[in-house]
């Protein structure tokens, strides 16, 4: 009897397996629904069709899409870069004189620069015993275009002088000194001893004149001060020297007036025309100038 049951439980146990087995496959062990497996999609996922077409500049996020326009990229420009609506103010010293100048930028690369320049001084000097005293008077003005080649501080500037220089001075030789005028050795008198006066002047007022130097008065950033440095030349030709003399001076044959004798005139117009001979071996005039500027 126990044989035949336990032979029946084998017989169905075979087939229960199959069919718990085989109800597993068919139907899910977990069903979820098709909005619950929407929402545990990843954020990232939902948003790929979006992304894939979005421009580079937007980004996104899990609620959305953020849209980042950048600001347009205005081109400012600087104050020294207007032309006559800035300015620079400089000071300076120079082999014209003391100088102020004022400059404002044109465009580009280019300044307008216009200054005025006076000095005043005295200058002791003696010439083949004749002695002078001479008293310098130089009022100038002028005007450059400055140019930058290269963008920095090396300037280029040609430009115009107008200068009124002239120079005045007393001659004179002590008494009982021995001075020459061109070939002729003379002994200064005692009793009338020889003066006399000098003049030295330029033949032109209006120069053309040409700058190199380092600095620019305007600089094309925030930079305030500055100190400039310049040199070149003036075309102001040759000066001219103009002497006259009167008194008595004595030769081994004697003495004689400056005033009335043919012979000393024309030892003193030699002496003239060798000293203006030396200066028409220097047609220009130097220029050196150093000075430091603001810029507003």
């Amino acid at each position: 009897m126990l044989q035949r049951k336990l032979a029946a439980l084998l017989i169905l146990l075979p087939s229960s397996l199959s069919l718990t087995v085989t109800a597993q496959q068919q139907t899910p062990s977990n069903p979820v629904a098709p909005s619950q497996l929407a929402l545990a999609l990843p954020a990232t996922a939902s948003l790929s069709t979006e992304e894939s077409h979005k421009p580079a500049f937007e980004s996104s996020s899990a609620e959305g899409v953020i849209r980042i326009t950048p600001a347009p990229q205005l081109e400012k420009e600087l104050p020294s870069q207007r032309p006559f609506r800035t300015a620079a103010f400089g000071i300076k010293a120079n082999t014209l004189g003391a100088g102020a100048e004022l400059a404002t930028p044109l465009f580009g690369r280019f300044n307008l620069r216009s200054g005025v320049n006076f000095l005043a001084f005295a200058y002791p000097f003696g010439i083949d015993g004749v002695n002078y005293n001479a008293n310098l008077h130089f009022k100038s003005s002028q005007s450059t275009l400055d140019w930058f080649p290269g963008g920095h501080a090396f300037h280029i500037s040609p430009g115009i002088l107008y200068s009124k220089n002239t120079v005045s001075s007393a001659a004179t030789v002590p008494a009982g000194q021995n001075f020459t005028l061109g070939d002729q050795s003379f002994i200064n008198s005692v009793g009338d001893p020889v003066h006399g006066n000098m003049s030295l002047a330029y033949p032109r007022t209006l120069s053309p004149m040409l700058l190199l130097g380092f600095g620019n008065i305007l600089p094309r950033n925030s930079r305030r001060l500055s100190v400039p440095m310049e040199f070149g030349v003036a075309y102001t030709g040759a000066a001219t020297i103009n002497v006259n003399l009167t008194g008595t001076a004595c030769t081994n044959d004697g003495c004689t007036s400056f005033g009335g004798n043919s012979e000393v005139q024309a030892s003193l117009t030699q002496e003239i025309h060798k000293i203006n001979e030396d200066l028409k071996k220097v047609p220009v005039y130097p220029i050196l100038s150093l000075g430091v500027a603001y810029h507003f």
